[in-house]
């Protein structure tokens, strides 16, 4: 019995040394100490300085560059000629008349944006000047338009002044005023 006894013992004992061996190795990791925060940063920034402070082992050379030609010949550009036509674009939508003046028909309207060209022109009205259209590619009907209401492109010099058509005779019809209407007694 004794040798087993001894053979037990042994066993026994290895396994408490290996378990007292473990034991030491955990209480070696804990003690170590946990940089902080402000170590962390000090360090970071002292490698990202010296980093910035190292010389680059090679220097960077600088691509090469074609040698300039003799410059070549172009032409210049000839004056720009002036556009031979008068145009109008349309700041709004605006009413086109059969007339230069708010007395006459409304015969149709321009959209803002579309535009004509301009082929005459009547300065002799209480609101300033009245251009003749003829509309560039549009459906429609072409006519006065009131200067305030477009914006010219071109020598407006050159727009011939025409005299206007006649104005409507045809007078408003009064009206009369709509009926009154009597409120029914009321029945006892």
């Amino acid at each position: 019995m004794s040798r087993q006894f001894g053979w037990r013992r042994w066993l026994f004992g290895m396994i408490l040394l290996f378990a007292l061996g473990a034991c030491n190795l955990s209480s070696q990791e804990d003690n170590t100490p946990t940089p902080s925060s402000e170590q962390v940063l000090v360090t970071a920034r002292a490698i990202a300085q010296s980093t910035l402070d190292a010389a680059s082992p090679t220097p960077t050379l600088a691509p090469p560059t074609d040698t300039p030609g003799p410059p070549t010949e172009t032409s210049t550009p000839g004056p720009t000629d002036t556009p031979s036509i008068t145009t109008a674009v349309a700041d709004y939508n605006a009413n086109i008349r059969s007339g230069p003046g708010e007395e006459y028909e409304i015969i149709d309207f321009i959209l803002a944006e579309e535009a004509g060209e301009i082929v005459g022109r009547y300065d002799d009205t209480p609101i300033g000047t009245w251009w003749l259209i003829r509309r560039f590619g549009e459906t429609g009907r072409d006519g006065w338009v009131w200067e305030g209401a477009v914006t010219l492109g071109g020598n407006e010099a050159s727009v011939p002044v025409l005299e206007p058509p006649p104005t409507p005779t045809t007078a408003p019809e009064p009206t009369e005023p709509p009926p009154t209407e009597t409120a029914p007694a009321p029945t006892p």
